[in-house]
């Protein structure tokens, strides 16, 4: 599914080894106690940096080790509809860093002579992405919601909030889709907000990707010479997979596909039964592995619903930026909370 593809929060940092201290910024120090007293550790909090319509980043430096984290393609803008790509993300990180003396980040220096030591790279641990896509109308969002409500992705948890939101999640990443107006009327946006308006119109859905530190280091895009457009975009498309995944429940031959074991049970799911109910925990998740390689899900409540926009579900519209959509911020001297 071609699309724009956006960061949406990033957090990274680097060591320097070998330049002069630079400033510190920190928001105070954690200190957790043993029931003795004894102090068992200690946190650095990084400082808070509030920008203009209530953003915020938070950078965190003890003059060797640098630590940047936000959404900071929306700092200083009103919203986040559409966003930065790597390379803008990267240079609005070092612009706000060298706005406060820090160092920019960059890739380091490899060591090649004997005896000459390197220079760490800047390293990300979590990575945003985000893309729109238009639906036509908010009811018709809904339904897409409510559609993927009932979709399961191998080895991750899955919530959902009514029919406005609904995401997967496990140790190394995140997955979620939400109507966006609703959630931009949740983050104070005004009701007659052009912004607001037109996503209500087009009834867009977000979809994002929270890439976590390990699913990162799989990908080996760790370092900022690793990471680039057009990784991220590939990286988008594959976790996204779900929202190309067909629900073959309805096709009239599906049940002389599934074995003979469990054909009954998908033929009873699709009848509307709670297959919970009739047999072991053991062996509902038997089943329910077995039958998921042929698109139904048994721990979903069959939908017996006729959704007019199920064919739209597998239609959804990458939505491009509109001319009249401005990106420019607004980046005042950047100053720490309490400064």
């Amino acid at each position: 599914m071609a699309n724009e593809i956006f960061i949406d929060w990033i957090t990274i940092s680097q060591l320097h080894t070998e330049s002069e201290p630079f400033p510190v910024y920190t928001g105070g120090i954690n200190v957790d106690y043993d029931p003795l007293g004894n102090a068992r550790f200690e946190r650095v909090r990084p400082a808070s940096f509030p920008g203009s319509f209530e953003t915020s980043l938070r950078i965190k430096s003890d003059g060797r080790h640098i630590s940047l984290s936000g959404n900071v393609g929306r700092f200083c803008r009103k919203d986040n509809l559409f966003n930065c790509g790597w390379q803008e993300t990267l240079r609005k990180c070092n612009r706000i860093l060298v706005s406060r003396s820090l160092p920019a980040f960059n890739a380091g220096k490899v060591g090649y002579a004997i005896g000459e030591s390197g220079l760490p790279s800047a390293r990300v641990s979590r990575i945003d992405l985000t893309a729109n896509f238009a639906t036509g109308s908010e009811s018709q969002a809904r339904h897409l919601i409510r559609w993927l409500a009932t979709r399961s992705v191998s080895r991750m948890k899955k919530g959902r909030a009514g029919d406005e939101s609904v995401w997967w999640v496990n140790s190394r990443h995140m997955l979620k889709a939400y109507i966006k107006h609703i959630e931009m009327l949740k983050h104070g946006c005004s009701p007659d907000d052009p912004v607001y308006l037109w996503c209500k119109e087009q009834g867009v859905v977000r979809v994002e990707i929270e890439l976590k530190r390990r699913l990162l280091a799989d990908l080996n895009m760790v370092e900022i010479d690793d990471i680039n457009d057009e990784k991220l975009i590939q990286v988008f498309h594959e976790q996204t997979e779900i929202f190309n995944a067909v629900d073959r429940s309805d096709e009239p031959d599906i049940l002389d596909a599934i074995p003979t074991k469990s054909r009954v049970h998908a033929a009873a799911w699709m009848a509307g039964q709670d297959l919970r109910q009739f047999m072991s925990r053991a062996t509902f998740f038997r089943h329910a592995k077995i039958l998921r390689d042929y698109g139904i899900d048994i721990s979903e409540p069959r939908n017996v619903e006729t959704f007019p926009v199920k064919v739209r579900i597998v239609e959804m519209k990458p939505l491009s930026m509109p001319d009249w959509y401005s990106l420019q911020d607004d980046i005042p001297h950047l100053k720490a909370v309490g400064e």
